[in-house]
């Protein structure tokens, strides 16, 4: 859109009119009155549906008709509606754009670049832009913006997002993407008091003075609308911000139809130092026609219906037929008055039943049903009610996931016109600011909630050995960067909180840190709560004492217990040997007990290594039963994942097989085309021939 407060820094470089420019102007005119000529059918559309979308639901025709019927004109509005909570519904599911690196080296980069254009989109209020631009596509068929270069506090220009009127663009009719990737020429047009054209370059006032009544014919369907806003004022201009394409190159013209005021190169690239256009643009749907078109022609036909079944259905409730025999009542138009009022009053001679008032029931009854599936059929368009009551309710990630499924699955194809367009101007914004933003520069992370983070950009800093060197220079980061929006973060969390409640539910031990983390709590909660478990509760502490001290205690138990065996086996064997010594001094020992033989000893030997075994098995059994209470939930989740990733490898060799199945089937039905057209042609070219090679009858 043009900006009369930012046109100095967005049109710094620009050539001033010269001789040449009148026969660039004459072509740039005419592809504007060629715009306005063929897509005069497109634009009348576009007129009607913004009429729909404001309430101005009914013609002046049927109006007409229905003040002749004396029938009131109800606008039960639906279609208003419907967009609002379509644009509502797709505005809860932006995300923030990410970049991402393709090559190990890219990982810094990626992160600058995924703050640099954070940073412009929260300076240009890109969430709401984006809402607006969405509404504009699903009434008007388009939505447009347009990256600015405004004057910045660095010593460079800054980068914004503009919002633009799509009654105010034109663009070349033979344009059929999507993406508007094959126009030629595009712009912008607005009406502007001439007092204002000295702020774009001096004496633009005095250059258009004698052209402001040579406008004939160089007029939209959108100008008559607002024609009136311009009443108590005539010395007004059309200034047209014109953009085309000459060769590769984007060139840029701001003129009024007549008169050149400036006119310029792009300053804008791509990724592959291409010249690309100021304005992006998308289109919801494209006819077979060419002409672009939103939602609200699939909602035209139903809300017309809402209208008039309730409009004729009040209009029965309000009257009254009579059937009145020849003679029975006076007059026929003071009865008519009477009946149709609640306290009338109806004067007839004779037989009573020659006056009946009928009440056309059943007539009612089907204006309503009429009413209720026109009622119906907009409601079940995109997302349901179901939809938007559920939604902001305290639903699981996955809950949403499939209720965002259901009710946006017939918005595939502008959803994916609108994804398509977010990225192209997140890759357009990124490379203009590694083009223009060459001073230093301090961007806020908002990573941490309580801490502000800041990350610096063509900075300069000192090495470990006190040489200077540059930090995050945007023109230095020559990798390759996809650019892509984030992930449904709360979708997954989601699921994760899912996992964990329903692992805990079925008595599997899980850490309550991992709930708390995986919660949807503030920040500032989780960190509370983390805190209060990291305290040590002091029965807890008791316990596990308590156990340690018993296992201590068993253990020494076990210990005493072998050293006693071993001191009685000692014992044992210093008595045995001194009973043999006494029966070699004295002969034969005295009446006792009989001595231990060597496997007794080894016997007592083997009970005390036996003892300490057990101890031993018993504290590792122990220790396992800990280590494996800390490992089953991590077992759990890895578990988990690999079904996962299994069944979505089953999905994928499923499509892939279907898919070769498929191409498999069309190339055999080919085969069989082209054979049976073969023979159906050879069968052709015999009988030619036969009948060529009859002989003649003679006559």
């Amino acid at each position: 859109m043009i900006n009369l407060d930012t046109a100095v820094a967005n049109y710094a470089s620009y050539e001033s009119p010269s001789d040449t420019a009148t026969s660039k102007l004459i072509i740039r005119r005419r592809e504007f009155e060629d715009y306005c000529s063929a897509k005069s059918r497109e634009i009348e559309e576009q007129r009607q549906s913004w009429r729909y979308y404001h309430v101005d639901q009914w013609t002046p025709e049927q109006l007409r008709v229905l003040r002749k019927r004396h029938q009131p004109p109800i606008t039960f509005d639906r279609t208003g509606r419907k967009i609002d909570s379509l644009s509502g519904t797709i505005r809860r599911l932006r995300t923030d754009p990410k970049c991402y690196p393709n090559t190990p080296n890219g990982e810094q980069g990626a992160e600058v670049a995924t703050q640099v254009i954070r940073t412009i989109n929260d300076a240009s209020f890109a969430e709401d832009l984006e809402v607006e631009c969405c509404r504009d596509a699903l009434v008007h068929g388009i939505g447009i913006d347009e990256l600015m270069l405004v004057p910045g506090d660095k010593g460079d220009p800054d980068l914004r997002f503009v919002y633009v009127d799509p009654r105010t663009f034109f663009y070349d009719p033979r344009s059929l993407h999507s993406n508007f990737g094959d126009t030629r020429f595009h712009g912008a047009y607005k009406w502007a008091d001439i007092d204002e054209l000295d702020a774009l370059a001096d004496g633009a006032s005095e250059l258009v003075k004698e052209h402001l009544d040579g406008d004939g014919g160089y007029w939209t369907a959108f100008d008559t609308d607002r024609e009136s806003l311009w009443v108590d004022s005539r010395r007004r201009v059309r200034l047209i911000d014109h953009w085309y394409k000459r060769g590769d190159q984007w060139h840029w013209c701001l003129h009024t139809g007549n008169v050149e005021i400036m006119s310029g190169e792009s300053q804008f690239f791509n990724e592959r130092g291409l010249s690309i256009s100021k304005y992006h643009a998308f289109a919801n749907m494209i006819d077979i026609d060419g002409d672009h078109y939103g939602f609200v022609r699939r909602l035209k036909g139903p809300q017309d219906g809402l209208n008039q079944h309730r409009s004729k259905a009040i209009h029965i409730m309000n009257t009254r037929q009579l059937k009145i025999a020849q003679g029975a009542v006076d007059d026929i138009e003071v009865t008519r008055r009477e009946a149709a009022r609640p306290d009338g009053v109806l004067v007839y001679t004779g037989d009573p039943k020659a006056l009946e008032v009928l009440q056309p029931e059943q007539e009612f009854l089907q204006q309503t049903k009429y009413y209720e599936d026109a009622k119906t059929e907009i409601d079940s368009f995109g997302p349901n009610q179901q939809l938007i009551q559920e939604f902001g309710q305290n639903v699981s990630g996955r809950a949403a996931n499939m209720l965002q499924q259901a009710g946006l699955a017939e918005l595939g194809p502008f959803l994916k016109n609108f994804r398509m367009w977010k990225l192209e101007r997140y890759r357009a914004c990124w490379v203009a600011a590694q083009y223009y933003w060459t001073g230093e520069r301090f961007l806020r992370v908002t990573g941490d909630q309580n801490v502000a983070q800041f990350m610096q950009i063509n900075g300069v800093e000192l090495d470990p050995y006190g040489r200077p060197m540059l930090v995050n220079v945007l023109g230095n980061i020559d990798v390759e960067i996809k650019v892509d929006e984030g992930p449904d973060t709360e979708t997954v969390m989601g699921d994760i909180f899912d996992l964990l409640m329903s692992l805990n539910q079925n008595n599997v031990p899980v850490p309550p840190q991992l709930i708390i983390e995986a919660s949807n709590l503030p920040l500032s909660e989780k960190k509370k709560l983390l805190g209060m478990l990291a305290q040590p509760d002091p029965g807890k502490q008791a316990a596990q004492a308590a156990i340690i001290a018993k296992t201590q205690a068993e253990a020494n138990l076990a210990n005493a217990q072998a050293g006693k065996a071993q001191a009685d086996a000692g014992k044992a064997q210093t008595a045995g040997f001194l009973n043999i010594a006494k029966a070699r001094t004295e002969g034969m020992p005295d009446g006792g007990p009989e001595p231990k033989t060597p496997l007794d000893y080894a016997e007592q030997l083997a009970n005390i290594e036996e003892t300490q075994a057990t101890a031993e098995h018993k504290r590792v059994s122990a220790e396992s039963l800990r280590n494996k209470d800390r490992v089953t939930p991590l077992q759990l989740l890895a578990d988990h994942a690999q079904r996962h990733a299994d069944r979505f490898s089953q999905s994928i060799e499923q499509i892939a097989s279907r898919g070769i199945e498929t191409y498999h089937r069309n190339l055999d039905r080919r085969v069989d085309d082209f054979h049976r057209a073969e023979d159906r042609d050879s069968r052709e070219r015999v009988a030619r021939f036969a009948a060529a090679n009859r002989p003649t009858p003679q006559r």
